[in-house]
């Protein structure tokens, strides 16, 4: 469908959930990945699905929330390719359900510094990749809550409303340097962070099927439907699309 051998892309929170998906879509399209997590062995197992059909993936430790680790990140795939052709910015984390005058401080910083810190940081390395090409797409991972509002998911609401915003105003910058910039925003998505995470609503429960059915298509995202719109995001499908933040989300904010 879309043509991206040649390609050189890495994926943060590539070892799990809607960073696997992609990880396995664009190599499936064609790219090289860089699959990026803080968990290596999750990683190494999605680079290692990839390369065992015939498609190019590299494993790399990467913690979001340090500034070291992202920088050691984009070095080594400058070091071993020198360019870089589509940045998926989707490493995330929910924190505790909790009402803003109970939220734990420390898990409110924890999530700014990885969901939104994380994503700049990643940001302000992939443009100083890009830029001297003039050429590249970036995807950032937002969420449905960086559209509309959860109560009791306040700093997670929070960190991905500054993710739209941090998209918007990176793609104003660099409209007319042969970059775009664009997010996703995923409605409830049957992943780790849905299951294991945050919610941990377990398959087969009430409140499984809630989570479903709060959504008008009645059912859960799947992680390859999320991939499918980063793809097209990083395509040049989408050529003339920049600063737009894309709900894959079966209707949830058109209610």
């Amino acid at each position: 469908m879309y043509q991206m051998h040649d390609k050189i892309a890495v994926i943060t929170g590539g070892g799990s959930g809607i960073g696997r998906a992609a990880s396995r879509v664009l190599s499936e399209y064609g790219a090289t990945v860089f699959v990026a997590d803080i968990n290596l062995e999750h990683a190494n197992a999605v680079a290692r699905m990839i390369n065992d059909v015939g498609g190019n993936a590299h494993a790399v430790h990467c913690d979001i929330g340090s500034q070291e680790s992202i920088h050691s990140l984009f070095q080594t795939i400058q070091a071993r390719y020198d360019r870089i052709d589509y940045a998926i910015h989707n490493a995330g984390i929910t924190g505790p359900i909790a009402s803003i005058a109970d939220y734990p401080l420390k898990a409110a910083r924890d999530i700014f510094s990885v969901n939104l810190t994380g994503a700049f940081i990643c940001m302000q390395e992939a443009l100083k990749m890009m830029i001297p090409r003039r050429r590249g797409a970036i995807v950032n991972t937002s969420s449905i809550w960086g559209l509309t509002a959860g109560a009791n998911y306040a700093a997670y609401t929070a960190s991905k409303h500054g993710v739209v915003g941090l998209t918007k105003a990176a793609a104003l910058e660099t409209a007319q340097l042969g970059i775009r910039v664009n997010a996703i925003c995923p409605g409830f998505t049957e992943t780790p962070l849905l299951t294991e995470q945050g919610l941990k609503l377990k398959p087969g429960t009430a409140e499984f099927e809630a989570a479903g059915n709060a959504q008008p298509m009645g059912r859960l995202g799947q992680p390859e439907e999320m991939a499918q719109a980063i793809a097209w995001l990083c395509s040049d499908a989408s050529s003339f699309v920049t600063g737009h933040c894309l709900s894959v989300d079966g209707g949830f904010i058109a209610r």
